[in-house]
């Protein structure tokens, strides 16, 4: 009898898997875990691509066996892997075929740039010049002019995006293969910028007035959409993203991800915030119903397709953005909603009853208190829901509204590279808001103090996509580059802990992922990222200055920084 007890007893401990040799145990690290009580560990085991023991160095032993693989930490800092909440960079990143003006921080740098871009083998059969990244700030009124670009190229059409995203620098080729001229109309979600002698297209188009040139751009190869999604997720992994909210996306986005997927190179978490059309004033076109029937087809383990994105403005810096009080643009008044209050409403009610989280754009005071009014709305119709909803960039919020992100339980999803004195802030929104407006830009504290959540995010490729440049500019709303200059309103400095929430715990619960990743705990996936100090043991002014050395992704080492 004795002996079929401990004939049991063997079989139980070799079925229970806690117990079993891991396939990989770091040790001797500064293990930062996110878990509900912020604890720190030295050894994290994982097995089968998720964490099997969280604890001390001495206790972690037993999970090693004669092929577990040990990594010595050597005192670094493991953290759950980084998640970015609002990044446009699965839609895929510049290749040596485009024109990248990205990060250029002069007009004669921009300048020479483009004249580099005139060897390029171009797009389509018009060999089309495709690319972007230059600054608003670089050209008066944000509107660069169509003169260089047709003296550079002259027969070739070409199409850049601003940095900002929501401007489009083209030249005449472009404009007349669009067929824009003086006659042609946008609605007031848009703007044709015209000479003012001639009426005629200058060369600059904000907002929905750039989809009359997408509309003729040619379709890019599946074979140069998959090498810039793979490089893309390369990007992420450099900088320990693991996860990441794509939005705008519609089928040529979803195609190349799905592919991807499918042939198991698809290493990143991804929820893809749909809408029928790239930049989207048509999202509130009842087609967008149809539209996420069709979802289904591209859903896979690392893909949910479960969210809609909704843009209500475009950016304050071209005026169509609306507020609260007036622009002090005479003309601009207090700037444009792009729809009614009633169809936001019907809008943001009919998604959420669908299981949809909503995932909302709004720059302007008005528009942030355009969207809160939609969700109360929808709270008061529906009852309460499981849906992550969002609202994304949050430029201007006014005070009154900033306590009820929490108080709905709306997500507050910001930008935190944004919330310094930059050239764009000085040069663009200083002179269209005012100082004292403008230094209330981006309450980042003020939405977490009141019991918001609080996502972090790159907006990517409007700024940087690391997220120790954001969590470091968050926390001393200075220019991370130089640590110097003037700070952007110092009572909305944050607390790194709060940040790196933001960016991690944060993140997985507004992808309703919360109970699988975002912090380092067992049964969690084991998507960590390795860096080469402590973030609570430097200076706030350091924080950038870490290095990220490792990151892994389901157990297995995706990135490692060269020696």
């Amino acid at each position: 009898m004795r002996k079929l007890l401990l004939l049991v007893a063997v079989i139980l401990v070799s079925c229970d898997t806690s117990r079993q040799p891991a396939d990989r145990v770091f040790v001797n690290g500064t293990v930062y875990t996110v878990d509900a009580q912020r604890s720190w560990a030295e050894a994290v085991a994982i097995s089968d691509g998720l964490i099997t023991f969280v604890g001390r160095n001495e206790d972690v032993v037993t999970r090693i066996g004669d092929n577990t693989e040990v990594i010595d930490l050597e005192g670094k800092m493991l953290l759950p892997g980084f998640h970015d909440s609002h990044a446009h960079v699965l839609i895929g990143v510049f290749t040596e075929e485009n024109c990248d003006l990205l990060r250029i921080p002069t007009r004669r740098q921009v300048e020479s740039a483009l004249e580099k871009c005139v060897d390029l083998e171009g797009f389509g059969e018009d060999r089309w010049i495709i690319g972007g990244g230059w600054g608003e700030w670089l050209f008066e009124d944000a509107a660069p002019h169509k003169q260089l670009l047709d003296e550079l190229f002259p027969e070739r059409p070409v199409y850049l995006e601003s940095s900002f995203g929501h401007s489009a620098w083209v030249n005449s080729r472009a404009l007349e293969l669009a067929g824009i001229h003086s006659e042609t109309t946008v609605g007031d979600d848009g703007v044709i910028v015209r000479d003012p002698e001639t009426g005629e297209a200058s060369g600059a188009l904000h907002d929905s007035a750039m989809l009359l040139i997408r509309r003729v751009l040619p379709d890019m190869t599946m074979t140069y959409r998959l090498q810039s999604v793979r490089e893309a997720i390369a990007m992420l992994h450099e900088h320990g993203i693991t996860a990441v909210i794509e939005p705008g996306v519609d089928e040529a986005i979803a195609s190349p991800l799905v592919k991807l997927a499918d042939a198991g190179e698809f290493d990143v978490r991804a929820l893809l915030a749909l809408s029928p059309i790239g930049w989207n004033a048509g999202v509130f076109d009842d087609g967008i119903y149809e539209f996420i029937t069709r979802r289904e087809k591209w859903r896979r383990p690392n893909l949910d397709v479960d969210s809609v994105k909704i843009y209500l403005d475009g950016v304050l810096e071209v005026g169509t953005s609306p507020l609260l009080e007036p622009y002090l643009v005479e003309e601009w008044g207090t700037g444009p909603f792009f729809y009614s209050h009633e169809k936001v409403n019907e809008y943001v009610t009919r998604l959420d009853a669908q299981g949809m989280h909503v995932h909302v754009h709004a720059i302007g005071d008005a528009a942030v208190r355009q969207a809160l009014d939609a969700f109360e709305f929808m709270r008061q119709k529906n009852g309460p829901s499981d849906n992550r909803h969002h609202i994304t960039h949050l430029q201007l919020i006014h005070p009154d509204d900033r306590p009820r992100f929490g108080e709905l339980g709306i997500g507050a999803t910001f930008q935190p590279l944004w919330a310094y004195p930059d050239e764009a802030a000085l040069q663009l929104d200083v002179p269209i808001l005012g100082k004292e407006r403008a230094w209330q830009m981006y309450p980042i504290r003020s939405i977490h103090e009141s019991g918001g959540r609080i996502n972090g995010s790159s907006d990517y490729w409007v700024t940087d996509i690391d997220p120790l440049l954001a969590i470091e500019t968050a926390v001393t709303r200075q220019d991370p580059w130089t640590d110097e200059g003037p700070i952007l309103n110092e009572s909305e400095r944050m607390d790194l802990a709060a940040m790196i929430d933001a960016y991690t715990i944060n993140g997985a619960y507004t992808m309703k992922l919360e109970d699988r990743q975002g912090s380092i705990e067992v049964g969690k996936r084991a998507d960590l990222v390795v860096l080469d100090r402590n973030l609570f043991e430097i200076s706030p002014y350091e924080i950038s200055d870490a290095n990220v050395t490792m990151t892994v992704f389901g157990g297995r080492t995706v990135y490692s920084k060269p020696e």
